[in-house]
């Protein structure tokens, strides 16, 4: 099958390592999609599986395909690389291990068209164990913002489907000098940091297009391990660029979201005996602790006013977490 133009439209970013077993699904999800204007970038990023030889096989099976081999850098080297790689007007993230709905490109290029000029269209996914189909009938219950501070209100009211770099359909205009930030985890937010600031325009829609499928094996969703530090100093350029376009009501509610992290993995940190994480984690606690007004709700507000009282406020709250059976 042949591209419709020498530009397609839109140009989706598979970055690829050892997920021979889900790359399949992966890619069927993209050969079954209603609307065929599009490109596929499989980037693999060193994989030793034979991942990179399956990336080889679509791309000769689909001329739409292309295959891009480097060597193993992380997420955001091979999304950069495809990135680097794309023609389209469009850019779609899509992860080896997820996929998307049949109507996913025919849905956002029909948004799209009307929408006119745009800098990306947020839509939603469903966590799946792979078993995940969309509904046969969704609304698409479309809106779009002008303002840049109800954009920031939106990511804070949603989560991590606004959070996620894979819920979006990028004009590709909007990647000219910007590209994921290499050698951390929290990619996607720290993206946001400087993305959100440049966007005029976003649509938002209600369909579900996007299948995250939750298995072991990934960073996110693993044992404690020192990446997952890295979203402390993504919510410290969080604050920064907030405090910097003065959107002063989203400073204190990511401040405290960052206290009730950092307060999770230290209790991830103590229980992987991983004794220089937490420190590290105890320093920021204080840090956070001495903010006026932070005080964070639930279970965590006995952390933050011992924070205040000692230095081994973290240690207090992890004994009595396992004294609860907690941690």
């Amino acid at each position: 099958m042949t591209m419709k133009s020498n530009m397609a439209m839109t140009s989706i970013i598979v970055p690829v390592y050892n997920i021979k077993s889900y790359l399949p699904r992966c890619v069927e999800s993209l050969l079954a999609q209603s609307d065929p204007d599009f490109e596929v970038i499989l980037v693999d990023d060193g994989s030793a599986d034979g991942s990179g030889a399956l990336c080889d096989a679509y791309a000769a099976r689909d001329s739409r395909f292309r295959a891009v081999h480097k060597a193993n850098g992380g997420l955001s080297s091979a999304r950069n690389a495809g990135l680097d790689a794309a023609r389209g007007e469009y850019i779609l993230f899509l992860d080896g291990d997820d996929y998307l709905a049949p109507d996913a490109v025919r849905s956002l290029n029909a948004i799209a068209a009307a929408a006119g000029a745009f800098d990306f269209i947020q839509f939603r996914y469903a966590e799946t164990d792979g078993s995940w189909q969309p509904g046969a009938r969704q609304e698409p219950n479309v809106r779009i913002c002008t303002d840049v501070r109800e954009m920031f209100a939106y990511l804070y009211q949603t989560g991590g489907a606004a959070a996620s770099a894979c819920t979006k359909l990028y004009r590709a205009a909007l990647f000219r000098g910007l590209r994921f930030r290499e050698g951390i985890a929290h990619e996607d937010e720290q993206l946001l940091n400087s993305l959100l600031p440049r966007c005029r325009r976003v649509v938002y829609t209600d369909l579900t297009l996007y299948g995250y499928v939750m298995r072991s094996g990934s960073i996110t969703h693993d044992a404690f391990n020192r990446h997952k530090l890295d979203v402390l100093p993504v919510m410290d350029e969080r604050v920064a660029v907030l405090q910097e376009l003065g959107y002063a009501e989203f400073v204190r509610p990511t401040q405290r979201r960052q206290f009730i992290t950092a307060a999770m993995l230290y209790c991830q940190a103590r229980r992987a005996h991983d004794g220089a994480a937490s420190d590290c984690l105890r320093a920021k606690l204080r840090a956070l602790a001495a903010i006026p007004g932070l005080a964070p709700g639930g279970q965590y507000s006995l952390l933050y006013y011992l924070t205040k009282l000692t230095p081994q406020a973290a240690e207090l709250y992890y004994a009595a977490r396992r004294v609860c059976g907690k941690s």
